[in-house]
């Protein structure tokens, strides 16, 4: 009887155990069939997807971002010259079912919808497998590109050139009618980045998140709180300059520098690059990320400039400043020594500014009241000089390198600047003016804020001025 009791009690007892083991969880749901001719969502309880922890990126798109070559592009020349390869890389058409019936497709390609792409990978290659994406202009198949590097794929590429349109133009081959594909279940992504990619494919904007120039023009008068992300290379921000407002993140380092991303995520954002492709990628990553409001600048700064919005720095700055400069010159901004001497007697005098290097001061002696900068450190101490509208007498040794003085600061915007002439700093003491002696001390006075882009490229210029400062002499031309 007792042992009969102890396995009852024993029995109750497992049983316990295994009901509350499984009470808590839910049963799996049965799933509605999908409509005629829709793929099915895949099976996943919906109390998992709330409870998912959000997906880290991070290491995903730093390699990705690091390993870019030509920001994952292909021509359509050399994507039919890889075709003629074994194996072939594998073709992926983002675009909608009715556009392919409509224009066709490259042979071979598989379609699978941009929107409806986390839903059908089973129908890609294994993650090592070349991947070359395509869609109607380009735009699509970098937000593909992004989208599958995030999933894990290791070399995904974009079709440029005008995508499809581009190869068509191009006269390469056309297949009519739908493509067809079988699953291969070649790769495994994890489950919780599919979902979240997934998510972001199923909900982009209209346009895919383009914006036109001029949209944006109109949107940065209406919103002063939008977000302008440059994420062009340093060297094209300085040569081209760039919007105001923008800050730069080049594209390389976006991940690296997400401290510096809005910190609401529902920030209305625009990214730029030069035409379009970085800042769509740049885009993509943002969604990823959980921004909401996130939109690529068609045709990127290219596009702005031509149409002839506002840009600051770069060359487009340095042209205007230069056509100004030209244009206003008297006697080519020159000044003589005596025309200097009775300046200094009236009130204000012109602000003087000494070019020489420290050791011809100390042992030369200067002008009374000059601030001293040497040449190839005028862009880096710009704080010790006036307001742009105030009058700059630059000398140096012998005039030479006042003039290239002269000519930097009307590239940054000062409006009157002249140059020492008759002999600059030897004709001054020769003609018998008083000096001072030692070396001149001044104070910041921070009184102009020249556009950091020509900053930057005046402060590359003057550094790099050969020996000599430029200077060839007739018997050396000649030869």
């Amino acid at each position: 009887m007792k042992r009969t009791i102890y396995w009852l009690m024993s029995a109750i007892l497992m049983l316990s155990m295994l009901l509350s083991a499984c009470g808590p969880q839910a049963a799996p749901e049965v799933q509605e069939p999908a409509p005629e001719g829709q793929e099915a969502a895949p099976a996943e309880p919906a109390e998992e997807q709330a409870e998912m922890a959000p997906v880290d990126f991070d290491a995903a798109f730093d390699t990705f971002l690091a390993d870019m070559q030509a920001y994952n592009t292909i021509t359509s020349q050399a994507l039919n010259e890889m075709l003629a390869e074994e194996p072939p890389p594998f073709i992926l058409d983002v675009r909608t079912v009715g556009e392919v019936e409509e224009k066709g497709h490259i042979p071979g390609a598989v379609l699978i919808p941009l929107n409806e792409l986390a839903k059908k990978l089973e129908y890609l290659p294994s993650f090592d497998t070349t991947i070359v994406s395509y869609c109607g202009s380009g735009w699509r198949c970098t937000i593909a590109l992004t989208a599958l590097e995030a999933l894990g794929r290791e070399d995904v590429l974009c079709l440029k050139g005008g995508s499809f349109a581009g190869w068509v133009e191009a006269g390469y081959e056309v297949a009519t009618g739908m493509p067809e594909a079988e699953p291969l279940n070649a790769a495994q992504p994890d489950p919780a980045a599919v979902a979240a990619i997934d998510a972001v494919l199923s909900n982009m904007p209209d346009g895919f998140g383009g914006i036109t120039a001029e949209a944006l023009n109109t949107a940065l008068a209406e919103n002063p709180d939008l977000f302008l992300i440059d994420v062009r290379r340093d060297e094209e921000v300085q040569s081209k300059g760039t919007i105001e407002g923008a800050i730069h993140i080049p594209l390389e380092s976006l991940v690296e520098r997400k401290a510096e991303w809005p910190a609401e995520t529902d920030a209305p954002i625009v990214v730029y690059c030069g035409s379009g492709h970085r800042s769509t990628i740049a885009m993509t990553i943002l969604w990823t990320y959980g921004y909401s409001d996130v939109r690529s600048l068609k045709g990127g700064f290219s596009a702005w400039a031509a149409e002839g919005y506002p840009v600051v720095g770069g060359e487009a700055a340095l042209d205007a400043a230069y056509a100004t400069f030209l244009a206003d010159m008297e006697a080519y901004n020159t000044i003589s020594l005596e025309a200097l001497n009775e300046l200094l007697a009236e009130e204000p005098p012109p602000f003087l500014l000494d070019v020489r290097n420290v050791a011809e001061v100390e042992e030369k002696g200067y002008i009374e009241g000059a601030v001293l900068i040497p040449l190839r450190e005028l862009a880096q101490n710009l704080e010790y000089l006036p307001s742009f509208d105030t009058s700059i007498v630059s000398y140096c040794g012998s005039g030479w390198r006042c003039t290239i003085a002269l000519t930097a600061l009307e590239a940054l915007g000062w409006e009157d600047v002249r140059c020492l002439k008759g002999g600059s700093f030897s004709g001054w003491v020769e003609a018998g003016y008083p000096i001072a002696t030692g070396v001149p001390e001044a104070e910041p006075l921070n009184a102009a804020a020249p556009d950091p882009a020509t900053v930057s490229i005046i402060d590359q210029a003057l550094p790099s001025i050969p020996e000599g400062w430029g200077v060839i002499t007739a018997e050396v031309l000649n030869s």
